[in-house]
């Protein structure tokens, strides 16, 4: 057998296992949260210090901090994985997230990102916001947004959970789960979110409210599945 002809064969034996190797699917976690207590009553948030944002919504805007659906599952939780994923490291997105104003709050209220992926902070409201961050592990923002259509990139380096806030309207709050790597998510009406894509393995996970504080269990992922986990939170 000449070169060429013996290239040709370890060539297509080659592709052949290639081919023959299993493509491995990653599994996920599929969060649920609940709160163990009494249900917190939701207040209206009171917008008269402004007249704008006094006219701006059509319905009256209830209080974010805690909001518990009547089947006991909570909004607004941060699910993120904190331990389990060693020394990998994981490039941050391109895409944008968006902390908008509008209507005199912050939307979303609650929202989770990578480190160094891009934000854009945007200012829907006809009214001044001055919008200030106040990070402990990272260098806080703090700057104005005077005119209706005003944007601004901002970035994260650090691992953090971040909280938002307006200088000119005290009712206004966010918070921004800061981590480097992918597997976090917050949990949207129905109280649920999923992390996917997560290798097979065993890992920390923790739920994280701001006003109920955090849990975490200990999960195990196997290939191509999905772990059910429950977080509760208890009253105090």
């Amino acid at each position: 057998m000449n070169n060429r002809a013996l290239a040709v064969r370890l060539g297509a034996l080659t592709l052949v296992a290639a081919i023959a190797q299993p493509v491995l699917a990653g599994g996920g976690v599929k969060a649920t949260t609940k709160y163990d207590g009494e249900r917190p009553k939701r207040t209206v948030v009171k917008m008269d210090a402004d007249q704008y944002c006094a006219k701006a919504n059509d319905k009256k805007v209830g209080s974010q901090e805690a909001i518990v659906n009547k089947d006991g599952t909570v909004r607004n939780v941060i699910v993120y994985v904190k331990d389990g994923l060693g020394d990998a490291e994981f490039e941050a997105p391109t895409d944008k997230a968006l902390l908008n104003q509008e209507g005199c709050m912050y939307k979303p209220h609650v929202q989770s990102l990578q480190t160094k992926q891009p934000m854009m902070v945007k200012n829907s409201d006809s009214t001044l916001h001055n919008i200030h961050s106040f990070a402990e592990k990272q260098r806080a923002f703090n700057f104005a947004q005077p005119q209706k259509g005003d944007e601004k990139e901002v970035t994260f380096t650090r691992e953090e959970i971040v909280k938002v806030k307006c200088d000119v309207h005290p009712w206004m709050s966010a918070y921004v789960g800061v981590f480097p790597h992918p597997f976090h998510s917050v949990t949207g009406k129905e109280g649920g979110c999923e992390l996917s894509d997560l290798p097979a393995g065993e890992y920390t996970v923790v739920a994280w409210h701001e006003t109920f504080g955090e849990v975490e269990q200990k999960v195990t992922v196997a290939e191509g599945e999905a772990a059910e986990v429950e977080f509760v939170f208890k009253a105090k």
